[in-house]
C-alpha cells in the first residue's frame, strides 16, 4: 500500500480577533443547556399530563433566537432543516390523528421540543468547529463529575445521585439493580442506564478528533469511556465502533489506498452478504453479537419482527401512544428508536430524520476532504460521532435528554457541513531570505496559506 502524500501546511499562529471570536455568547447559553440535561429526573414537573424536563424551559424562549437568526440572515436554511422541520410536523399531525386532542397538544409540543427545537436551537448557535470545540472544554467539568458519579455507582453496586436528589423534590425512586458482567448498570442522572451508556459514549470521537490537547483531551477520553459502567450493549457498540473508526481515521491519513470511500463500499458488501447470504439476515445477525446475552438479542429480533408487522398495517400515522400488538408474553418495550418512530408516528418521520442524518454526515465528510488537516481530522470526528449515534440506537430506544442531545449533535453535524468558508488575508510578502533558500536548494517555495483557515486553533 501507498504511503499518502502529506501536503505542506503552516497554521497561523492563533488570534483573538479571529472571525470565529467574534461573541462566545450564544455557545455558552449552549453550554448551560447541556448542563441542564445532565440534571436528573427527578427535576421534572409534570403540567397537563406532559413531563416537563428543565431543559424544555429553556428551549421555548430560546426559539425566539432561533427565529432571529433565521430571519436575520445568520442561519442559512438547509435540506437537512426542512428534514427535520417537515418530520417535526408530521409527529405533530400524526399525534392529532391517532390522540385525543389534549394528548394531541401536549404529546406534540413535547416532541418538537425534544426534536425541532434541540436541532434548530444548535443550528444557530454553533457556526464554526471553535465553537464546538469551546462547548466541549466547557462541559468537560460537568461530564467528568457524572462520569465519575456512573463509575462509584458502578462499583459499589448503589444508585446515589438520583435518591439523593430525591430527598429535596420528594419525588419517589423506583430504581431496580442490574447487575452485568459483576458490575451494576449505573443511570447517573439518566433514567435508564441505556440513555446513559449512548449519551456518554457519543463523546469518544469529538474529544478524540477534536484537536484539543493535554488534560482536557484526556480527562474527555475518560469520562466518554466511563460509559461502559452502564453496562449496556448500545453503549459498548457505541464505544467499540466509534474507537474502530478514529483508528481507520489514523490509519487512512498514513496509507493513501484505505480511504473513506474504500471503507464504505466494504460495509456495503458486508451488509448485502449478510442480508442476503444468511439465513437470519443482517439485523439478526447485528443483534446476535452486539447483545451481552442471548436472551437480549432473541427479544430485540421478535421486536423487529413484530413491529414492522404493526409499520405495516398503520404506514402513515402509527398508532400514537397506544400499545402495539405483539405476544401477550413479550414486554412492551421498544428497544430501536427508529422503528419506534415508525410505529407511533408512521414512516415519514423517522425518513426524514434519517435522511437529514445522512445529509449531514455526507456534506461535512465532503467538507472535510477540502479543509487542512486540522479542521479535518475534528469534521471527520464530527461526522464519525453522529453516524455511531445513528446507527448505535438501531438497539434502543431514546428519550428526553438523551434524544434532545441526539438532535443538538445533528444540528451541530449540519452547521459544520455547511458552514461558510472565510479567507484570511495573507500576513506579507514571503521574506526574501526564505525564497532565495527554497531556489538554492531546488525545492518549491513555501506555499501561502490556504484559503479556507478558518478554524485551524487547536485549544490548549
Amino acid at each position: 500500500m501507498a504511503t499518502a502524500h502529506r501536503p505542506y501546511y503552516a497554521p497561523p499562529p492563533i488570534s483573538r480577533h479571529s472571525h470565529a471570536s467574534s461573541s462566545d455568547l450564544p455557545v455558552y447559553f449552549a453550554v448551560l443547556l447541556g448542563y441542564i440535561l445532565l440534571l436528573p429526573p427527578q427535576l421534572n414537573t409534570t403540567i397537563l399530563g406532559s413531563v416537563l424536563p428543565p431543559y424544555r424551559f429553556f428551549l421555548i424562549p430560546a426559539t425566539l433566537y432561533v427565529f432571529g437568526s433565521i430571519f436575520g440572515g445568520r442561519l442559512r436554511l438547509t435540506w437537512p432543516d426542512f428534514f427535520v422541520a417537515g418530520a417535526a410536523a408530521w409527529t405533530s399531525f400524526a399525534l392529532f390523528m391517532t390522540s385525543k386532542q389534549i394528548d394531541a397538544f401536549t404529546s406534540s409540543f413535547a416532541q418538537v421540543s425534544d426534536t425541532a427545537l434541540a436541532y434548530f436551537f444548535a443550528r444557530a448557535v454553533f457556526r464554526s468547529l471553535r465553537d464546538v470545540r469551546l462547548f466541549l472544554l466547557l462541559m468537560l467539568p460537568g461530564l467528568a463529575i457524572m462520569a465519575g458519579i456512573l463509575v462509584f455507582e458502578s462499583l459499589t453496586h448503589n444508585h446515589i445521585l438520583q435518591p439523593f436528589v430525591s430527598q429535596f423534590t420528594g419525588q419517589s425512586v423506583n430504581m431496580r439493580i442490574d447487575e452485568r458482567l459483576g458490575f451494576m448498570r449505573a443511570r447517573g442522572p439518566f433514567p435508564h442506564p441505556i440513555l446513559a451508556g449512548i449519551f456518554f459514549a457519543s463523546f469518544l470521537p469529538l474529544y478524540w478528533l477534536s484537536g484539543i490537547r493535554g488534560w482536557p483531551f484526556f480527562i474527555g477520553i475518560l469520562a466518554s469511556v466511563a460509559s461502559f459502567f452502564t453496562v449496556s450493549s448500545a453503549a459498548l457498540l457505541a464505544l467499540a465502533a466509534g474507537t474502530g473508526l478514529v483508528v481507520y481515521n489514523f490509519v487512512s491519513e498514513r496509507i493513501a489506498n484505505l480511504s473513506w470511500k474504500f471503507f464504505f463500499l466494504i460495509g456495503v458488501l458486508v451488509t448485502f452478504v449478510l442480508e442476503f447470504g444468511t439465513k437470519a439476515g443482517a439485523f439478526s445477525m447485528l443483534m446476535r453479537f452486539a447483545s451481552l446475552n442471548s436472551y437480549s438479542a432473541y427479544n430485540r429480533v421478535l421486536i423487529w419482527r413484530y413491529g414492522t408487522e404493526n409499520v405495516e398495517k398503520n404506514p402513515w400515522f402509527g398508532i400514537g401512544y397506544a400499545e402495539w400488538e405483539r405476544p401477550d408474553w413479550m414486554k412492551g418495550s421498544i428497544d430501536h428508536y427508529w422503528l419506534l418512530q415508525a410505529i407511533q408516528f408512521g414512516l415519514i418521520p423517522p425518513l426524514l430524520i434519517a435522511m437529514a442524518c445522512a445529509v449531514g454526515i455526507y456534506v461535512l465528510a465532503q467538507r472535510s476532504s477540502h479543509s487542512n488537516p486540522i479542521d479535518a481530522r475534528f469534521e471527520r470526528g464530527v461526522a464519525i460521532a453522529m453516524a455511531v449515534f445513528a446507527f448505535g440506537v438501531v438497539s434502543v430506544a431514546i428519550w428526553l435528554s438523551a434524544q434532545a442531545w441526539f438532535f443538538m449533535l445533528l444540528g451541530i453535524t449540519v452547521s459544520l457541513g455547511y458552514a461558510e468558508r472565510h479567507r484570511i488575508a495573507p500576513r506579507g510578502p514571503m521574506p526574501v531570505d526564505a525564497m532565495r533558500l527554497a531556489e538554492h536548494q531546488s525545492l518549491p517555495s513555501p506555499r501561502p496559506l490556504p484559503a479556507e483557515v478558518g478554524d485551524n486553533s487547536e485549544i490548549r
